[in-house]
Parts: structure tokens; sequence; C-alpha cells
């Protein structure tokens, strides 16, 4: 009886240290398990900044040649039309024909500043400025004055509003860039009530 009294507290003693050697095993799995928590964390943000830049890289839009001709062709004539427009608002003697010129300056302006956001984003070098040809037109109608000047403005914009449509009908049916082409789409009804407005004003005074 004595001897089972003293192996007591040995026993108790091992029990203690069992006790002690599982809490420490349940710490480092426990720690275990945070870092590789941490590092599935750190993996997943690594491959989110990697979609990121790749998804950056991909907005980038490319048009085709036609669709970048016309980019070019509509700043450079509708950079005309806005100058001479602007000209025609000064020396214009008849109202009509200053009116005319007023709804010409805000509607090209207007398309202008689309084509440009456009040609942007496809990083497409449209001119600064106008071509010879529409400079030597501006030049020679500075030249006029009186009605000769209405006359010649609207005989002028008559056969630029003809040109023009043709260019967008060409470039919404042959384009392939989708963008460009419901622009041309969306901008020919202006063109052609222009066009109609320019001939019923050379009807009633020529």
């Amino acid at each position: 009886m004595k001897k089972i009294f003293a192996l007591l507290p040995a026993f108790c003693f091992m029990l203690i240290a069992c006790n002690d050697r599982n809490d420490t095993t349940t710490t480092e799995n426990t720690s275990n398990t945070g870092t590789s928590t941490n590092t599935t964390v750190d993996a997943n943000a690594n491959t989110s900044t990697t979609a990121d830049a790749n998804s950056s890289t991909t907005n980038n839009v490319v048009t085709d040649e036609k669709s970048t001709e016309f980019l070019k062709k509509a700043t450079n004539s509708g950079m005309a039309e806005v100058q001479l427009a602007k000209l025609a608002q000064q020396k214009a003697t008849i109202d009509a024909v200053k009116n005319f010129a007023a709804m010409l300056e805000r509607d090209h302006s207007a398309a202008n500043q689309q084509v440009k956001s456009l040609a942007d984003q496809r990083h497409v070098d449209v001119p600064a400025t106008i071509s010879d040809d529409k400079q030597k037109m501006y030049n020679d109608m500075q030249k006029k004055s009186g009605k000769a000047f209405d006359k010649e403005y609207i005989s002028m914009m008559v056969k630029s509003h003809n040109d023009g449509i043709s260019l967008f009908e060409n470039t919404r049916s042959n384009a392939s860039d989708i963008d460009v082409k419901n622009f041309a789409d969306k901008t020919l009804p202006t063109l052609k009530m222009h066009l109609d407005s320019a001939k019923a004003i050379q009807k009633r005074y020529w």
C-alpha cells in the first residue's frame, strides 16, 4: 500500500508532461495553418495584380485602315467647315446665310470632338491644321465680300456636304471598326440636313 502511494506523484507528473506536450503540438499546428493561409492570400493577390495588368494591356483599341483614313479625312474637312463657318458669320450679308453658318459651326465642332476622341483611343495621328487645298479655299473666301461671298459660300457648302455624305456612307458600309461605323451612321442625318438647308438657301436667293 505504501508503495502505491509512493508511485502516485510520479504518475501525476507524467500526466502533466503529456498534456503540456499536446498543447505545444496544437500551438505549432495552428501557427503552421496561419502561415499557409497567408501564403495563399499573397498568391491570390499576385494573381489579381497580374490579371489587372493584362486587362490594362487589352484596353488598347486597334482599328482598320479604312477607319484610320476616315478619321484623318473627317478631321481635315471638319476643321475647314468650322473655320469657314466662322468667316461666314463675319462676312455674310444675308441673315439666312449667317444663321446657316452658325448651325454648321455648332454641329461640326461637336462632331470634331467625337472624331478626336475616336482617334485618340486608337492612337491615330490626325492633322492639327487643315490641308493646303482647304487653306486655299479659305484664303479665296477671305477675299470675297457682299452677295458674292454669300453665293460662293453656299455653293461651296453644297459641294462639301455632298462629298462628306459620300465619305460617311462609304465608311458606314465598308469600315470594320464598329465604333467608327456607328459614328458615321449617327452623323449622316445631320450632314444631310445641312445639305438640304444649303440647297434651300441656294434656291431661294440664286
